[in-house]
C-alpha cells in the first residue's frame, strides 16, 4: 500500500511561496496599505481649521472618515451634507450663531464644511464642559438625546461604557470614530 504525501507537490510549494510573499509584502508595506484606508484628504483645510478650534486633527479626520468617507458631495438619506455631514438646519444655525456669511450651497465646499463642523464640535465640547466623547456623541445623536441619556443615568459619558447608549448607531459611531482616531494617531502621529 502506497503512502499518500500531503502538501509536498509542486503546486503546494508554489502556494506556500505565494503565501509567504503576500505575508512579507503585507508586513513590509503594512503602514502604506493602512494609510490608503486612513487618508489625509483635505489635509491643508483640516490642519488649519482644527488648530483654530484647538481640536486634535486626528479626531477631525476620524469624523470625516466616518461621516462621508471623504466624499465631497456626500448626502445622507436624512439630508446631511458634505464631508462632515451637516444637516442644513444645523449649518444654518451655526452660520447665524457664529456669524459666518455662507449660503446653503456654500456648505458643500470642503473648507466651509470642515469649518462649520469644527465650530460645532468645539461648541459641543464647551457645552459639555470639555468632554469630547460626549461632544462626539451629540454630534451624531443630537444634544437632546445625549442630555436625556446623561440626565437619566443611562450613560455616564464614558468611552468605555458605550453599552449604556440606547442607540446602536451611536454606540457604533463613537466606537468607530475613536478606533479611527487611534489609527490616525498611530499612523501619522508624532
Amino acid at each position: 500500500m502506497k503512502k499518500k504525501h500531503f502538501g509536498c507537490g509542486p503546486y503546494s510549494l508554489i502556494m506556500l511561496l505565494a503565501l509567504a510573499l503576500v505575508l512579507f509584502a503585507f508586513f513590509y508595506y503594512r503602514q502604506h496599505i493602512l494609510r490608503y484606508f486612513y487618508p489625509l484628504n483635505y489635509q491643508a483645510q483640516v490642519e488649519v481649521i482644527a488648530k483654530e478650534y484647538e481640536i486634535d486633527p486626528w479626531l477631525i479626520y476620524a469624523i470625516i472618515r466616518m461621516e462621508s468617507d471623504f466624499k465631497l458631495r456626500a448626502e445622507s438619506p436624512a439630508g446631511a451634507r458634505g464631508l462632515m455631514q451637516l444637516m442644513p438646519s444645523t449649518a444654518q444655525w451655526i452660520t447665524e450663531v457664529a456669524g459666518f456669511n455662507l449660503s446653503e450651497e456654500d456648505i458643500w465646499l470642503p473648507e466651509n464644511n470642515i469649518r462649520l463642523g469644527c465650530w460645532y464640535i468645539d461648541w459641543l465640547r464647551d457645552y459639555y464642559n470639555g468632554d469630547m466623547v460626549i461632544a462626539v456623541a451629540a454630534y451624531n445623536a443630537g444634544m437632546s438625546n445625549v442630555n436625556s441619556w446623561i440626565a437619566s443615568g443611562v450613560w455616564n459619558g464614558n468611552l468605555q461604557e458605550l453599552s449604556g447608549i440606547p442607540f446602536s448607531e451611536t454606540r457604533k459611531y463613537i466606537s468607530h470614530v475613536y478606533e479611527s482616531y487611534n489609527m490616525y494617531h498611530n499612523l501619522y502621529g508624532e
